[in-house]
């Protein structure tokens, strides 16, 4: 029943619609009818204006032929002609009268331009009158010229008025054609005239029908909207088009029997509800006659060309028990099976030989937990407007989130504040050619937790792993008094230690360059800052290199090599060993040189030095020992040194010690060994 009542109203709207159609394709023929019979009327004028041209411009050519000089005519010819021209004028006034009498009879709402039309024809007919006139008075002056003439022969006066007769006959010809011809347009004017008055009429009749059957079409219409829901209507998800209160009640009432909910959850599964689930039903409330009482229906066509779609609450009703047992049974909402979110927090993500470690915020996890209430809640709204699918993730507060997500302010602030504490990255070339890196990956164990547990910066602390680090560098670059692997003349390769030649890392300026560049995230490589340095870079030697000065206190022997190349060798005498005053043993470097130097041993308690001696050539190279000449000594090697040795220095013959003066450097290595 309820289909057939919908396929009537749908009948009832198709035959509006077809009527609007109908009345508008009349309206449309009656205004083309219109146009065409105005367009008739302007081809009528235009050819009654064109008319009256060529009468007026005929006329004025007649009578300049009247005019024209004529040959001497008799007394009884020029009789004859005003004769034929007065009965002429009779004639016409006689047409005029008529015309008169027919342009009384015309119908009273001819047009403005057909008035103006019959007036140019009057005064067309007085300009011909008036040229009537003209004619006469010159055939008054040719009479008087005829009589002067009278004396001509009587055979030319005969020959003449026989031929003004002949012209005569002629243009009461030609008057006679125009007349008719004026006469024939009159009545081709009546005609028209006519024509268009039924033209008129029949328009009027068209437009009245047209009129009646819109407005019949628009009452019907009116009282259609008031009781129906317009076409294109659509009330939640039914379609409502052409539907009164109670068949929409009626399709709620009947879809809430078997009404479903879809419940989509995070992750992909789907649950479903039934009516009998929620405990759902319909129960009229209202809402559908206010919402027909919205319809505006004196702009009732509109609904025609736009669609109209509602959302509202229908009066569908649910037990709020039953849905909340039917929620809280879904499997989704187990405990088992849902996962608690976790907040986002920093990171640091250690590096490697390309790049350097970086502080990082791990997102939070969305996680699975449901508030079944609020998911409830918005099932319950759902229902209430027959919606056929919930998603969980698009209601708010229906999963819990997460207390602190990537995008927190403080959480992205710390995280930039860590990288600038560590951010810096020095790279120190050491003597053995190894890279020693302070960067991230070592600063990150300088910060420690505050009582949140977050990272900070601590300046003591941090202070304190900074000194450890430059005694760390230290210990790796200092190479003073390293035992190293020698070369020797006489021995070949032998382990060397002692002395305080080589690199001595500076940890005081390095720690205040330090306390500059990593605030200032610096990224540099660069060599340590040191106390000492070698007299060379070398590596041969165990960094000693092919150039040093080599004595051998065994051999009581001295070497001097440039570039791996002998310039000299002598004897000399070292140290007392007898009284404790050995010449040190390790690898050194030469202080300085000077020449003619008064050397001094340790001042005595009475005011004395232990010795004074003044030498020509002295090159220290550790605490008051060094090479020197010894010019009271007339013996070199052997075993003087063990009783009659120097206080520590290296004694040399004169020559020896000059050539050794001219080849030495400063901070020339001295390898010393026994």
């Amino acid at each position: 029943m309820e289909e057939e009542d919908l396929k009537e109203e749908n009948g009832n709207l198709k035959e509006i619609k077809d009527g609007l159609q109908e009345a508008a394709d009349h309206l449309q023929a009656a205004t083309e009818s219109q146009a065409g019979v105005t367009d008739d009327k302007e081809k009528e004028i235009e050819e009654i204006e064109a008319d009256t041209e060529n009468t007026e411009s005929r006329a004025p050519e007649e009578m300049k032929d009247d005019a024209a000089p004529a040959p001497e005519a008799s007394p009884a010819a020029e009789n004859e002609t005003e004769s034929a021209r007065e009965g002429q004028s009779v004639r016409e006034a006689q047409d005029e009268g008529q015309s008169a009498q027919e342009g009384q009879g015309a119908e009273k709402d001819q047009s403005a331009r057909e008035g103006q039309t019959a007036e140019e024809d009057q005064e067309g007919q007085t300009a011909e009158e008036d040229q009537e006139g003209q004619t006469s008075e010159e055939d008054q002056e040719g009479q008087s010229a005829g009589e002067e003439r009278e004396g001509q022969s009587v055979d030319e006066g005969q020959s003449t008025q026989k031929d003004q007769g002949e012209q005569s006959d002629q243009k009461n010809l030609i008057v006679q054609k125009d007349k008719a011809d004026q006469k024939d347009q009159g009545s081709k004017k009546k005609k028209k005239k006519k024509k268009a008055s039924a033209g008129r009429i029949a328009f009027r009749i068209t437009l009245l029908l047209f009129l009646l059957a819109l407005g019949g079409i628009y009452y019907y219409g009116y009282e259609y909207c008031g009781t129906h829901f317009m076409p294109n209507t659509r009330i939640n998800i039914f379609d409502c088009s052409g539907l009164t209160e109670e068949e929409v009640q009626q399709r709620f009432a009947d879809a809430a029997q078997d009404y479903v909910l879809n419940v989509r959850f995070r992750g992909g599964a789907t649950e479903m509800l039934s009516a009998e689930d929620m405990g759902f039903a319909y129960k009229p409330d209202g809402s559908v006659a206010a919402l027909l009482q919205q319809q505006d229906q004196l702009v009732w066509p509109k609904y025609f060309f736009e669609d109209s779609t509602y959302k509202i609450e229908t009066g569908g009703t649910y037990d709020e028990d039953k849905l909340m047992a039917a929620v809280t049974a879904l499997p989704e909402l187990q405990e088992a099976n849902m996962e608690k979110p976790e907040n986002a927090y920093i990171h640091f993500k250690s590096g490697n030989d390309e790049e350097d470690g970086v502080f990082e915020i791990v997102p939070d996890t969305a996680g699975s937990t449901i508030d079944p209430v609020q998911l409830a809640a918005a099932l319950g709204d759902a229902a209430s407007r027959y919606e056929e699918v919930v998603d969980a993730e698009q209601v708010p507060g229906a999963y819990q989130t997460a207390e602190i997500t990537k995008d927190n302010p403080d959480i992205v602030s710390r995280c930039k504040d860590l990288n600038d504490i560590v951010g810096a990255s020095i790279t120190y070339e050491m003597p053995d050619g190894e890279l020693i890196k302070l960067n991230s990956d070592v600063m990150v164990n300088w910060l420690v937790e505050d009582k949140k547990g977050r990272l900070v910066k601590d300046d003591d602390v941090w202070d304190e792993h900074l000194w450890a680090f430059l005694q760390e560098l230290a210990n790796h670059g200092n190479t003073l008094g390293m035992n190293r692997r020698f070369r020797s003349t006489l021995r070949g390769e032998i382990t060397v230690s002692g002395g305080d030649y080589g690199y001595m890392v500076n940890q005081i300026v390095e720690h205040d360059l330090l306390m500059e560049d990593l605030p200032a995230c610096k990224k540099e490589t660069r060599r340590p800052s040191y106390y000492l340095t070698p007299y060379n870079e070398e590596t041969e030697n165990d960094g000693i290199g092919k150039s040093y000065i080599e004595v051998d206190l065994a051999a009581q022997h001295v070497w001097c090599y440039i570039d791996g190349e002998l310039k000299m060798d002598c004897d000399c005498v070292s140290g007392n060993t007898t009284d404790g005053h050995a010449t040190p043993t390790g690898v050194f470097g030469i202080m300085f040189m000077k020449k003619d130097t008064m050397l001094r041993g340790v001042m005595q308690k009475n005011g004395e030095y232990e010795y004074e001696t003044k030498v020509g050539y002295w090159m220290p190279f550790y605490d008051g020992c060094g090479f020197h000449d010894a010019w009271w000594r007339t013996a070199f090697g052997g075993n003087i040194y063990k009783g009659d040795g120097s206080h520590g220095c290296v004694n040399l013959p004169v020559d020896g010690a000059e050539a050794l003066f001219s080849y030495c450097d400063e901070k020339m290595p001295v390898v010393v060994y026994e």
